[in-house]
């Protein structure tokens, strides 16, 4: 009985590390590609793959024979987005803050290492900055991720420094961390491509903690030094709402 358990476990691991392998990047992937990326037999690949299939978590395109995500997983990401307090709670103050500044506006949550776009408001305008939900990024660079990075453990925040590839780059991002921790407020220009300015503020969860930050980018020809003292203020105000709305206890935060 217990090794039976065992093998069913290990199918579900294999499953789920199987779905793991397609990424914004790679929508679709072969079976042979597969099989190296969760390292396993074609064999033994072939018979879980069959198995989504079935249940439609998998679907076989037809013209060149690989494999992408099933709609029962979209139905779930569905169900799963509606049943997210935070997705909820933030939409309508995310909504708010694209249509006054007419700059998009991004929900990103911390996830391992690096940070995940979860949610995101277009702007309107010609010349936008968008990022596509579930969009991956590092947390060293870019608003979001520095306003969530400053307020991890030492433990985390040490690690993430020490994998800088030169001391200028440590010694800006710990300074970078401190200005956060005092301000509430993170901004980059051109970090993470020329021309594409944000802000960022973290949003805390009840206990305190911080796993989530909203941001607002656009074109740097639009961040003027008006526009950056006015939208800084929204966006804390903002994160700051959503943060009193999940239950954090602002006199202790911000």
């Amino acid at each position: 009985m217990e090794k039976e358990q065992k093998r069913g476990l290990q199918t579900v691991h294999r499953a789920i590390s199987l779905l793991n392998c397609f990424t914004l990047e790679e929508t679709e992937l072969s079976l042979t590609e597969i099989s190296e990326k969760i390292k396993l037999p074609k064999s033994t690949t072939s018979r879980i793959v069959e198995t989504l299939i079935d249940s439609d978590m998998l679907q076989r395109n037809e013209h060149n024979f690989k494999y992408k995500l099933g709609y029962n997983l979209f139905i779930l990401g569905r169900v799963a987005e509606h049943s997210n307090d935070i997705i909820r709670v933030a939409s309508p103050i995310m909504r708010k803050l694209r249509d006054q500044s007419g700059e998009s506006v991004s929900l990103y949550k911390i996830v391992g290492d690096k940070r995940v776009c979860i949610e995101r408001f277009m702007s309107n305008q010609a010349v936008s900055h968008n990022v596509l939900v579930g969009t991956k990024l590092e947390l060293d660079i870019g608003s979001a991720g520095k306003a969530m990075l400053a307020f991890q453990d030492e433990h985390f925040i040490e690690t993430i420094i020490n994998n800088q590839l030169t001391k200028a780059k440590r010694d800006w991002l710990v300074s970078e961390i401190n200005k956060v921790k005092k301000s509430y407020l993170a901004s980059s220009f051109d970090e993470r491509g020329a021309g594409v300015n944000a802000i960022s503020s973290p949003i805390f969860s009840m206990s305190g903690n911080v796993s989530f930050a909203l941001c607002l980018s656009g074109p740097s020809l639009r961040f003027s030094e008006e526009s950056m003292e006015k939208w800084s203020k929204w966006v804390k105000e903002g994160a700051k709402e959503i943060s009193k709305l999940v239950g954090c206890e602002m006199q202790s935060t911000y």
